[in-house]
């Protein structure tokens, strides 16, 4: 291996690379990265990183979404690159039980700061000022807090339900049906601000009927047909503001005899894996997930450092599968 050509490649001096190779040097997150992608290509095993004093605790809602699962792997992974403990709460999308975790993480003297992934836009523990201007970043939810050294990282729901909402009109469809999330939520209202902008891109009226909003779950999803019977149409689309509520509802599809695509078009919102493992697999719009949990944690450490906070609201992207067809004209 040449240290000269990883220096060379990361863009620092070679002894830089020395140092941190033997461990004797922490160096800023973004260069470490540099350093490490530059080793990699090299052929040198990972860097053991130095534990750096900081710890972390995460809150998170549940592990039934898959997608929130694989967000809290990907904060606990980021850390761990870092040299950072995480200590984690699970809370069971409880109201009560999300304020107590809060409360008992800000208490451990070891915790240097707090990434919350919430299902709630409120929590009793950030109603006031929080001690300390202690450190928070608010991941994937929008949530109301006072304090000084508060930042949201977030997706850009309503531009990822414009593009969902977008890719099934592109295909022809213009009874399009919207799975929305929980009323209140701002993910939820975003997505189906979105949904409906797309529409109107396209001159096409929103059907109140076709919309129904409801919890992020597959059984939810499930429920879907349901609904549509009391509607005053049928659509030929649907747009679900998350994958896991179209899991629910491409099981539904298939109990009814409903074929996805050919009768139903059906994209989801999240990226979850799963979708790659449904049949028929499922289009959605993916979240950055690994993108969003490097930041909060990158963002963790600036609010321990001191440094101003800073919002971040990353795109979604389209994964077209084969859960949606054109329509025949």
């Amino acid at each position: 291996m040449s240290l000269a050509k990883v220096a060379r490649e990361a863009g620092v001096a070679v002894s830089t690379v020395s140092r941190y190779v033997r461990g004797e040097l922490n160096v800023a997150t973004d260069t470490a990265r540099r350093i490490d992608a530059a080793l990699s290509a090299e052929g040198h095993p990972p860097v053991q990183k130095q534990a750096t004093g900081l710890s972390l605790g995460l809150v998170v809602p549940s592990l039934e979404n898959p997608y929130f699962s694989a967000l809290a792997d990907a904060v606990v992974d980021a850390a761990a690159a870092d040299g950072i403990d995480v200590f984690t709460a699970l809370t069971g999308s409880s109201p009560s039980r999300e304020r107590a975790s809060v409360e008992r993480l800000m208490r451990l003297p070891d915790v240097s700061g707090l990434i919350y992934l919430g299902m709630n836009t409120t929590n009793e523990a950030f109603a006031n000022r929080l001690p300390g201007d202690f450190p928070v970043v608010f991941l994937d939810e929008y949530v109301k807090a006072a304090g000084q050294r508060i930042a949201h990282i977030t997706a850009n729901s309503f531009g990822g339900a414009f593009q969902a909402t977008t890719h099934l009109l592109s295909l022809g469809h213009r009874l399009i049906a919207h799975v929305g999330g929980p009323a209140g939520l701002r993910t939820a209202d975003q997505r189906e601000a979105g949904y409906r902008a797309a529409l109107k891109a396209y001159g096409v009226e929103a059907n109140e009927s076709l919309i129904v909003r409801g919890a992020f779950s597959s059984a939810f999803g499930m429920n879907f047909f349901a609904h549509m019977a009391r509607a005053d149409a049928t659509p030929t689309a649907v747009f679900t503001a998350s994958d896991i509520a179209a899991v629910g509802l491409l099981e539904a599809a298939r109990r009814a005899g409903i074929s996805v695509p050919k009768d139903l078009s059906v994209i989801g919102c999240d990226g979850i894996a799963l979708g790659e493992w449904t049949s028929p697999r499922l289009t959605t719009v993916a979240q950055p997930t690994e993108d969003m949990a490097r930041k909060a944690v990158d963002e963790i450490t600036r609010l321990a450092a001191g440094i101003a906070p800073a919002d971040h609201v990353l795109s979604m992207q389209l994964v077209v599968r084969e859960s949606t067809q054109e329509y025949p004209a």
